[in-house]
């Protein structure tokens, strides 16, 4: 133990930085031991890990192909008493539109952007006509002051 606490105030007494890698050895291999004894733990746990996984993915396979055969079973009954109910009807498969693809989104969401757009571009072209009317009757108003003062003007001087 002296041997540690002198190692540990060399150490602290120095002004050069202590690698984070240092490890001090405390006696005979008990620091490669105890690495040794917990790379060993850690094994068991990844190898009982993997070990319960594999057990619970077999049980998953086992229950869903049970499950398929009862399935099985079921569909080939029903169709058992549908063959005796009517056997002359023929039945056509329906199959339904699909609604909720990827693509069918997207396109539905361009489709929505598009829009949008287009009511944008038709809102600001609105507002600019609105603009312009605006400005033509404030240059009209100030077109016919002018002209207004110009004609008193131009009879008051003669």
């Amino acid at each position: 133990m002296n041997d540690i606490s002198q190692k540990a105030e060399i150490l602290l007494s120095s002004s050069k930085p202590v690698p984070k890698t240092y490890v001090p050895k405390l006696g005979k291999g008990d620091v490669k031991d105890k690495f040794e004894a917990m790379q060993r733990a850690r094994e068991e746990r990844n190898q009982r890990r993997s070990r319960d996984e594999k057990q619970r993915r077999k049980e998953q396979y086992i229950r869903e192909r049970e499950w398929n055969r009862r399935k099985q079973e079921i569909k080939e009954m029903l169709a058992s008493d549908d063959e005796e109910d009517v056997s002359s009807k023929v039945e056509k498969a329906y199959v339904p539109k699909l609604t909720g693809t990827v693509k069918g989104r997207f396109a539905e969401m361009e489709k929505q952007r598009q829009e949008e757009q287009r009511k944008r571009t038709e809102e600001e072209r609105k507002r600019r006509i609105e603009q312009d009317m605006l400005e033509k009757r404030k240059i009209q108003r100030e077109l016919a002051k002018r002209a207004e003062q110009m004609a008193g003007r131009g009879g008051s001087s003669l």
